[in-house]
C-alpha cells in the first residue's frame, strides 16, 4: 500500500511507537502499524484503532495511579463476577463498566469505589480511617 503522507514509499506492518491524547496529555505508545518506507509517516489499520485508543487511556491511567483496564477485568473476574455482575456491585450500569474495560477512562471517584470494593486491604484500611475519624475503637472494624 502506498503513503498517504508522500505517496513515494509503501506502508509496511512494523512495531513502532505513536503518539496519542488522552484528556489534553500526550503519550506514546509501542504497537503494530503501518510505517513508510521512505518518509517514516506512522499510521493505523482501522481494525488496530480500538487496541491503540485502549493502550492510550491505559497509559494515561498509569500517569495518574488508576486502574487500567486489564485491571478492572482482573478484579471483577477474581471476584468471579460478570459485568453485570460487578456493574450491580459496584452501583453502576453495566455500560460503565463494559467502557471501562474497552479503554473509557473512570474518574478518581469511581476508581476509589472500585479499589475500595476490589482489595480488602484498601477496605480495612478505609475502614480504620473511618473508624479513627469517628472516634471509635480499631477493634470494632478488624
Amino acid at each position: 500500500m502506498k503513503c498517504f503522507e508522500c505517496g513515494k514509499g509503501n506502508l509496511r506492518k512494523q512495531t513502532a511507537e505513536l503518539e496519542g491524547e488522552r484528556h489534553g496529555e500526550c503519550f506514546t505508545v509501542r504497537m503494530e502499524a503501518l510505517v513508510c518506507s521512505k518518509c517514516g509517516f506512522r499510521t493505523i489499520e482501522s481494525a488496530r484503532m480500538g487496541d491503540y485508543a485502549l493502550r492510550i487511556s491505559d497509559a494515561y491511567r498509569e500517569k495518574h495511579g488508576l486502574l487500567t483496564s486489564s485491571q478492572i477485568k482482573q478484579r471483577r473476574r477474581e471476584l468471579g463476577m460478570s459485568q453485570e455482575q460487578f456493574a450491580k456491585y459496584l452501583g453502576v450500569g453495566s455500560a460503565s463498566v463494559k467502557r471501562w474495560e474497552l479503554g473509557q477512562v473512570q474518574d478518581e471517584a469511581m476508581n476509589r469505589l472500585m479499589v475500595l470494593k476490589t482489595d480488602a486491604k484498601a477496605a480495612r484500611q478505609n475502614a480504620a480511617e473511618v473508624a479513627r475519624r469517628l472516634g471509635l475503637s480499631r477493634r470494632i472494624v478488624a
